[in-house]
């Protein structure tokens, strides 16, 4: 027997010692003040531990996990669609697969009666024939015979030789909504698909793990030893890094990265290049362009009063020197209509039709009131989703106005870290996307001194607990776990927006009095 025979867990026991491991974190944050100072070398040493522990765990007690594994699903998408995306472009990777598959004995797994086809027109589920004979369209007319027996070892690799599909997850994987990585992560991710054959598929996984550690050694750099063990902690217990497992995958976590390093760079006031780091990242996954939201409502509110923030402008400079360079260097590339398609296919995939129950956001706290069921979101609560747009954006503008204003005399790095906040209002985002719930982390962790940074940690520590006992108590009920999780999330946005705005209001009040003081000590004319 090795060692993996002996300790390895299952994801199921894994996800359950999460639930205690984040209770020992939320009891350590409670406590952490409490601790005498001839005791925060052990306050100290117990985050350390405990972060060891939420590492072992994320590993589930072996090595395998992260030696050996990978996604199979993921894969597909991000290795193949990136290293063949001249020849299959944004629609033809299901047709091209399934056409491989069956011209060498397939189907190899049992793959149903339809598959999801994309177009111009959007989504929708047409015939396995269908994707078939497309598939042979697009090997006569987009491959060489070269390439195309090229993407036929790679995929065919993937499908029989790589553990990883079954039935049911292949039958799913064609019915999913296809590759959707914007141009400018292409023009990264394409040439580290190229050099690694499918072979050493592994080796390029291990590219997100190293992003990772490089994105926490800035947070280090920029805050200090127990930010950083908190946000590694959090890699390692929250449940948006279920999946995709890390190592699993490439560059599926870059934006995380460039989120730290940018949030880092603002702590040590390298504005310029923090910009750069978030333009980056909101070409990569569009979203991240949020980050923008908190120094934009800072810059405004100071703006508002009369002052400019010379240093909030060259983050907007680096900001848009970063975006349009990377994005306007796959443009070259690639040209502009792959950019104009990947933009339609997003916004069709995130209409009120195509909700999942795996996407979190106000949207889903609004219409949920507490049910167990169901498991998947029902055309009735899509309805009610849809009709309430009015007033989610609504309520999201509120929000994210009194949040901007109490944000006027704010870090600037701290405002940053709330890009969170139109994230989850505005967005309907997958459950993996709300990892970026660890730039809040890092704010919070930043200084446990405050009250405000203490409670907010322990409430995040407490969701994500939530989560794990949610997938492990009730894996059933997907809408409960979302719903609730939706619903606390919406509570950490009101706590946090009246805790700004009433610190805001009095940094206010201890300037207007400096300046009486001033006044008042002023020799006479």
């Amino acid at each position: 027997m090795d060692w993996n025979e002996i300790f390895e867990v299952s994801r199921f026991v894994s996800e359950e010692r999460k639930v205690w491991i984040l209770l020992a974190g939320l009891v350590l944050v409670a406590a952490w003040n409490l601790v005498p100072k001839g005791l925060h070398r052990a306050r100290l040493w117990v985050l350390v531990a405990l972060t060891l522990v939420a590492t072992l765990n994320y590993g589930r007690w072996g090595t395998d996990l992260i030696s050996k594994k990978v996604d199979t699903y993921d894969l597909v998408h991000y290795y193949l669609n990136a290293k063949y995306f001249d020849e299959l472009g944004y629609y033809d990777l299901y047709p091209a697969g399934m056409f491989a598959d069956h011209s060498n004995g397939g189907p190899h797994f049992q793959e149903g009666y339809k598959y999801m086809a994309q177009n111009a027109a959007g989504h929708g589920m047409r015939p396995i024939e269908h994707g078939v004979e497309r598939g042979k369209i697009v090997s006569e007319e987009n491959f060489t015979p070269e390439r195309w027996s090229q993407f036929e070892h790679d995929f065919l690799h993937i499908q029989r030789v790589i553990p990883g599909f079954s039935d049911k997850l292949y039958r799913q994987m064609i019915q999913d909504h296809g590759f959707n990585g914007t141009l400018p992560w292409v023009l990264v991710a394409k040439p580290l698909a190229d050099v690694v054959p499918v072979e050493h598929i592994k080796l390029i996984c291990y590219v997100d793990l190293v992003l990772l550690l490089v994105g926490v050694a800035f947070v280090y750099w920029g805050y200090g030893g127990v930010p950083a063990l908190f946000c590694w902690f959090f890699l390692m217990t929250s449940y948006s890094v279920r999946w995709p497992t890390i190592t699993w995958a490439y560059l599926r976590y870059d934006y995380v990265a460039a989120l730290l390093m940018g949030m880092a760079l603002l702590k040590k006031g390298k504005h310029l290049w923090a910009g750069v780091a978030t333009g980056y990242a909101a070409v990569i996954r569009l979203f991240p362009a949020m980050w923008m939201y908190g120094p934009g409502a800072k810059g405004i509110a100071q703006l508002v009063r009369g002052k400019v923030n010379k240093k909030l402008v060259i983050l907007a400079a680096g900001f848009f020197a970063g975006a349009i360079g990377v994005q306007g260097l796959s443009m070259a590339v690639y040209g502009a209509e792959p950019a104009k398609v990947h933009f339609e296919n997003m916004m069709d995939h995130n209409s009120s039709e195509q909700l999942s129950s795996r996407r979190i956001g106000l949207a889903l706290a609004l219409p949920y009131r507490g049910e167990m069921e169901p498991k998947f979101i029902e055309p009735e609560r899509k309805d009610t989703i849809e009709a309430q747009k009015p007033l989610r954006y609504g309520l999201a503008l509120a929000i994210m106005a009194l949040m901007g204003w109490g944000l006027r005399n704010a870090r600037d790095d701290e405002a940053y870290a709330l890009g969170f906040v139109p994230f989850f209002l505005l967005t309907t985002a997958s459950y993996y996307y709300y990892v970026t719930r660890i730039t809040l982390m890092v704010m919070h962790a930043s200084d446990l001194k405050k009250s405000r940074n203490q409670i907010g940690l322990a409430m995040l520590l407490a969701m994500e607990m939530f989560s794990n006992f949610a997938d492990t108590a009730h894996s059933g009920y997907r809408v409960f776990h979302i719903g609730w999780l939706a619903w606390l999330l919406s509570a950490y946005m009101v706590v946090m927006t009246i805790w700004f705005l009433i610190e805001a209001r009095q940094k206010d009040e201890e300037a207007d009095a400096d300046a009486d003081a001033d006044g008042a000590g002023a020799p006479a004319a």
